[in-house]
């Protein structure tokens, strides 16, 4: 179906220089990851003041929904990579129905998991920590959690549509919203203001929530209003079984590398709960600005699986290919020059989050040692965007599953308990753990990636998607 609104001009990214069109894709989103991991920010600032057995409790309660939401994450990835296809094809009816289909599998599957999530709460962190004080703060956070993760994991898919499609700008001004919201509503729900009573630990997640809300009816009404290449309609809301089936399809492999991820990590804290709240509190807050340094590589996994989507659909092959090479130089250039400035200032990123004392030692070398492995992660979430974008989405699911589960979890375990290294050795797990996915992933896509996007047909006849 041709395009209706022929008369907007927008960025072509089948056409022009392969690395400006990189720019103007990642550079947006790499604002827009700014401006969620403003709320990461926030959110330690503020749980930090509540002393460091508040942190530990976040670490803990913060793992379930992480792990939730990777049903969110096997969407959302599906949902881009379809988008953009149809985008290269000139079939906007088509990205829009995508667009529809993903909005109503989200609402579906988190309505009643996060039903069922707010009265499980107890029994969950009962499996992660037998320590009473841990156990009922973990368990508030985690109960606020699952009452606003609708909003929290929905804000993303949103915002993957809106990639696909090649235009950020507007992702990431839902991001601003949500951030400017967030920002004044977590301190006021955490410590209370006039009618609003303390919630204390779970006024954080409950901040975050409203912030996240507000970036989701931002979204949803540039959707509908039709200024997007997206223009949702109602119609597009109602379910359709055979896209429901490819959304799925394609998604579950991305679903299932997040499960592999998450689940590790989820283990990785019940390895670090006897540890006690100096461990867990240096792995929170370790693994967040851990998080925020891999944001290049974030942006450029957006920008790049949106880049090889579009080729895909528009068949040109070679521009897809040529798209993937430049995107990986960019990121290991990037990521040297991240590491350095993390292992250099390590000690005063720790100290701005409110970490002193005791804990500080600890959270510094947390830190250092997660920067290890840091270049390779981020590596490989760009290799990883490059797959997904011509719909192959097993490969990065494989080289999680082996790196996480027969790798990380083993070595975590035989360093920290066998070998006497306690949380240490976890740490030094996961860091080897990223190094060696990293190169692994590198490889698959070095040696075996190429012949998937020049002869889509063969694979698969009646689409431009390329089937792993």
């Amino acid at each position: 179906m041709a395009r209706s609104r022929t008369n907007t001009k927008r960025y072509d990214y089948t056409k022009g220089p392969i690395g400006r069109g990189l720019m103007v894709l990642s550079l947006p989103i790499f604002a827009e990851l700014i401006s969620w991991n403003i709320d990461t920010i926030v959110e330690i600032y503020w749980v930090g003041r509540l002393g460091s057995d508040a942190l530990g409790a976040m670490s803990l309660g913060y793992m379930i929904p992480m792990m939730v939401r990777a049903m969110g994450m096997g969407i959302r990835v599906a949902g881009q990579a379809l988008v953009a296809q149809r985008i290269g094809a000139n079939d906007e009816e088509g990205a829009a129905v995508v667009a529809g289909q993903c909005i109503l599998l989200q609402t579906l599957f988190f309505i009643p998991l996060c039903s069922a999530g707010y009265i499980f709460s107890p029994y969950l962190m009962g499996w992660m920590t037998s320590d009473p004080k841990l156990l009922y703060l973990s368990t508030i956070y985690l109960r606020a959690g699952f009452l606003v993760l609708l909003f929290v994991d929905g804000i993303f898919t949103l915002a993957n549509l809106f990639r696909g499609a090649g235009e950020p700008k507007y992702s990431l001004f839902g991001m601003i919203i949500n951030s400017g919201v967030a920002f004044i509503a977590m301190p006021v729900f955490i410590f209370g203001f006039g009618l609003i009573p303390p919630f204390h630990l779970a006024g954080a997640y409950l901040g975050l929530g409203a912030g996240r809300l507000a970036g989701v009816v931002v979204m949803l009404i540039i959707l509908f209003k039709g200024s997007a290449r997206i223009h949702l309609k109602w119609r597009h809301l109602v379910p359709r079984t055979s896209d429901m089936k490819r959304i799925l399809g394609l998604g579950w492999p991305a679903c299932g590398q997040m499960f592999f991820e998450r689940g590790a990590n989820l283990v990785l804290v019940w390895m670090l709960a006897p540890f006690g709240a100096l461990a867990l509190a240096a792995w929170g807050l370790g693994s967040r600005v851990n998080n925020m340094g891999r944001m290049p590589g974030f942006s450029l996994q957006g920008a790049v699986r949106t880049m090889v989507g579009q080729n895909v659909g528009a068949r040109k092959p070679e521009r897809a290919i040529r798209s993937a090479w430049v995107t990986v130089g960019a990121v290991v250039s990037i990521m040297v020059v991240v590491i350095t400035v993390l292992v250099a200032w390590s000690t005063e990123v720790v100290t701005f989050f409110g970490v002193k004392g005791v804990a500080l030692p600890h959270a510094v070398l947390c830190l250092q040692i997660l920067c290890v492995g840091l270049g390779f992660e981020a590596t490989r979430r760009v290799v990883a965007g490059i797959f997904e974008g011509a719909s192959s989405t097993r490969p990065p699911m494989i080289v999680e599953a082996i790196v996480r589960w027969v790798v990380q979890l083993p070595g975590a375990y035989i360093l920290a308990v066998w070998m006497g290294f306690r949380e240490l050795g976890i740490w030094w797990a996961v860091a080897a753990s990223q190094l060696i996915g990293g190169l692994a992933l590198f490889l698959w896509f070095a040696i075996g990636w190429r012949q998937r996007v020049e002869y889509p047909e063969r694979r698969n006849p009646s689409s431009v998607a390329v089937k792993a």
